[in-house]
């Protein structure tokens, strides 16, 4: 019992320490965006996100082996085999150093001739974007090779060492609008390489920390072919599954520019950065809970493992029920009073891109059993054969002529299927959840979401949300609505936790 509330309280404490760094991020993240696009114009920024695209279409390698590195230490962590853990970071490290020599050499070969002679690219702007191209490599190859240090700190729940990180990153972004402002250089090229420079800077600060703090960091074990054996069975069942998410965030907006003029790409990545940072809020969740899950199973507390694993995925339903839904209803003025130029279709997208991670956040969460267990073959096969068929569905259709906004319809539609179907599926015939269970949760989800929705709906066609003080009465409204409704529909035991919860935070906080 005492083991349960003090994991309990380390939750409460990393979800705290987590925040604050995001609400910093954020704070200053939704300014310099601001400035950003102000200052490098909607043309500009959408080349500068669509090269990124390219370049993040190799990150999924980084992704998986980042996901099994995750994986395999907090299983040691949780196991309590410390000689395991050091053979562990060893050959993740020697991994990734060799997965980034591997992406860089592919991104200036077959990369590098894709950006010259496939993407709409203004002729005057191609020695820009080779600069941004080439310096998006090389911040790659360094955000590779820190994924493992990275690991370490989140398998140790020593979420605090991001809060002091957010800070620096906040004040580094502030500079870079700064210089941006007063730079009479070409700015595309300044962002890309100051971003360089603060991504290296960041890296510097993962490997001296934990070199510092965490003996599994030095170098002095050998590589394990074992483990290595191991992590490339766990990674190749991953490696499928992160093909779809490619497909749908980076694809997407490669996609997009094939076909339409950049602006609309700027459009597209307006919206993934909008809901990328409210999906901050739940990830910063997710990240204090899924050690935890992880550390169940492997000390065989399966009980445990069920319950945490159930109730996490109605608290991030409700919390991005909370942040989305007011967001999705005010985000046309929203961004008139953000941004200084509202590329087209940037509010409608943006809309959609919200809606789909509402139905998408339910069942992220349903993935972390099958990660602790390894059984992760049949969910990587159904995400890539969806994410393939909806990639190539929505080629043949815009090939066709249909609209962009075709692009939004296809993939909510897909997500609805993998999240309330598929996954769940998934789950009850490979670990062992039975169908009562997920349907008893989904249902929890939905008579949380029913109240908020209308109120929503109300609000969108009533209220003049043009108004300041009508848009945020309508987002007071709604969250409050959110509380209210998750409140009522929670049985009493789920009560006393949140209780618990909320006490707890506010203990570790004083």
């Amino acid at each position: 019992m005492s083991q349960s509330i003090g994991n309990s309280r380390r939750i409460a404490k990393n979800t705290i320490f987590l925040y604050m760094r995001m609400l910093l991020v954020m704070g200053v993240g939704l300014y310099t965006s601001r400035v950003v696009l102000d200052k490098l114009g909607v043309v500009d920024y959408g080349l500068f996100n669509t090269v990124g695209g390219v370049v993040g279409m190799l990150t999924f390698l980084s992704a998986t082996l980042s996901t099994s590195t995750s994986r395999f230490l907090t299983y040691a962590l949780g196991a309590g085999d410390s000689g395991r853990l050091s053979y562990t970071f060893c050959t993740a490290f020697y991994s990734h150093l060799l997965l980034a020599l591997l992406v860089a050499i592919l991104m200036e070969t077959g990369g590098l001739w894709f950006v010259c002679h496939k993407l709409v690219i203004p002729p005057e702007r191609m020695y820009a974007v080779l600069w941004v191209f080439h310096i998006s490599v090389f911040t790659t190859f360094v955000a590779i090779t820190q994924v493992p240090y990275t690991s370490v700190i989140i398998a140790h729940e020593n979420m605090n060492v991001y809060a002091y990180l957010g800070i620096f990153e906040a004040v580094a972004k502030l500079v870079i609008v700064y210089l941006l402002v007063i730079s009479t250089s070409d700015r595309l090229i300044l962002y890309a390489i100051l971003i360089g420079v603060v991504q290296l800077l960041v890296a510097i600060f993962y490997w001296s920390y934990c070199i510092r703090h965490y003996h599994e960091s030095f170098l002095f074990r050998r590589f394990d072919r074992s483990i290595f054996h191991q992590m490339v069975s766990f990674s190749s069942q991953s490696l499928i599954a992160n093909v779809s998410q490619i497909l749908s965030n980076q694809g997407i907006i490669v996609l997009i520019n094939l076909f339409f003029q950049p602006a609309i790409v700027a459009a597209q990545a307006i919206g993934n950065q909008i809901a990328g940072a409210l999906m901050q809020f739940v990830s910063n969740l997710q990240t204090a809970i899924n050690p935890q899950i992880i550390k169940y199973y492997a000390a065989g507390d399966y009980a445990d493992f069920r319950k945490l694993t159930l109730n996490s995925s109605i608290y991030v339903h409700e919390l991005l029920l909370l942040l989305a839904l007011p967001a999705m209803v005010v985000m046309e003025p929203l961004l008139g009073l953000w941004l200084v130029d509202v590329p087209p279709y940037a509010v409608v997208f943006t809309q959609f891109i919200l809606l789909k991670q509402i139905f998408n956040v339910y069942s992220s969460t349903l993935y972390v059993p099958m990660i602790a267990s390894g059984k992760l073959k049949s969910n990587s096969m159904a995400a890539v054969w969806m994410g393939i068929g909806m990639f190539a569905f929505l080629y043949l259709l815009l090939k066709l002529g249909c609209g962009v906004m075709w692009v939004q319809y296809i993939c909510v539609i897909q997500t609805i299927i993998f999240s309330y179907i598929v996954k769940p599926y998934i789950l009850c015939r490979e670990i062992g959840f039975t169908w009562g269970e997920i349907l008893a949760n989904f249902l929890q989800c939905l008579k949380v979401s029913l109240l908020p929705v209308a109120v929503s709906a109300a609000c969108y066609m009533l209220v003049d949300i043009h108004h300041i003080v009508f848009m945020l009465l309508t987002c007071a409204a709604i969250c409050i609505s959110v509380c209210v409704s998750a409140y009522i529909t929670l049985d009493k035991a789920m009560r006393s936790k949140l209780k618990a919860f909320i006490v707890s935070r506010i203990t570790t906080f004083k």
